[in-house]
């Protein structure tokens, strides 16, 4: 072990769990699997090229997360395998057995993407699942929007025509339906009082036409997640998706269920052009300094409301040289208001 690298490694994360407990955060969310790594002891995946030495990340981050009092999710993405490059990595582990095969594991713009239309992808994102619940005391899994990679039927053509389905989208709903619920089920089988929470596309038609995730029915039916936590990382004056009509669409669905809403929100944008949101919205995180304060304070008002989720970290504590004064304003105003509300 290195034990100047474990150090430093511990000294970082400490920084961070002081920053957000002193900020009034009281739930964060780490990655445990961004790719088919490990950021803990794991003997499903190999070790991420992120951190050097061989110490356990994640039980430090556990350590010092609830030394500060801070619920600690432990964040994964399923089905983000690894890029090509880092295909050599994999051996050994049974990501590595499928990767070239073109099947479980399917090569889409230089990265790898496990296909979930087949029982033993399924079982080993469960399993993965199960590693981190029963050896790490994390409060919950988390997963955001790394569903399908792609609509092209080539991806998981031998799985379609061998599956009796008439409709590629009805199969694929399917597939996603079942490694979700797996998720719910693993997590569940280990300790019941883990949460599940899904963070997908804040486009709600966006879930569907691109990723085939079935957003509305996990919320409306048991068996799926227990937190809903769409990327609604809209300005208030986007021209498709305007933050507060997609906070109510939102709140409808969570409705249906009666499942907790956590809103996710974007600091990434302060201060910068939003590209895609339109004439109308472009300009708004530039022009307007209160943004986050205003979305926090409308959400806040929704029937379903359960909190906000501020992405990212490093946006809102470590913002670049040319937003940095923006960003310390908006950060502010939102912890002042966090105190006015009694959300601290």
């Amino acid at each position: 072990m290195s034990s100047s690298t474990e150090s430093a490694f511990r000294s970082s994360i400490s920084e961070v769990f002081d920053n957000c407990a002193d900020f009034g955060i009281n739930t964060v969310y780490v990655h445990a699997r961004s790719h088919g790594d490990a950021y803990y002891s794991s003997s499903l995946f190999p070790r991420t090229k992120y951190l050097g030495g061989s110490y356990d990340p994640l039980k430090i981050a556990v350590e010092e997360a609830h030394k500060r009092n801070l619920s600690i999710h432990a964040w994964i993405n399923p089905l983000r395998a690894c890029s090509s490059a880092d295909a050599g990595r994999e051996g050994g582990y049974k990501i590595g057995s499928w990767i070239g095969g073109g099947t479980r594991a399917v090569l889409v713009n230089g990265y790898y993407y496990l296909n979930p239309a087949y029982d033993e992808v399924i079982r080993l994102i469960a399993d993965g699942v199960v590693e981190i619940a029963a050896n790490y005391d994390v409060d919950g899994i988390h997963i955001d929007d790394y569903f399908y990679p792609t609509t092209d039927a080539s991806f998981d053509a031998e799985a379609y025509g061998a599956s009796g389905y008439s409709s590629l989208s009805d199969f694929r709903f399917a597939n996603c339906d079942k490694f979700v619920s797996s998720i719910y089920e693993a997590l569940k089988s280990v300790n019941k009082s883990m949460l599940f929470s899904v963070s997908c596309q804040g486009n709600v038609n966006n879930n569907y036409s691109a990723m085939y995730a079935d957003v509305k029915k996990w919320c409306s039916q048991p068996g799926y997640l227990d937190i809903i936590m769409p990327q609604v990382y809209f300005g208030f004056n986007n021209s498709s998706q305007p933050y507060e009509k997609c906070c109510a669409e939102w709140n409808a669905i969570a409705r249906s269920g009666n499942v907790p809403l956590v809103i996710g929100v974007s600091a990434s944008k302060i201060g910068l052009e939003d590209t895609y949101a339109g004439a109308t919205g472009k300009l708004e995180w530039i022009t307007d300094s209160d943004i986050l304060v205003r979305q926090y304070l409308s959400a806040r008002e929704l029937e379903y409301y359960s909190g906000i989720c501020l992405y990212s970290y490093n946006s809102l504590f470590k913002p670049s040289s040319s937003v940095s004064e923006r960003v310390v304003s908006e950060k502010e105003a939102l912890k002042n208001a966090f105190e006015k509300n009694g959300d601290i």
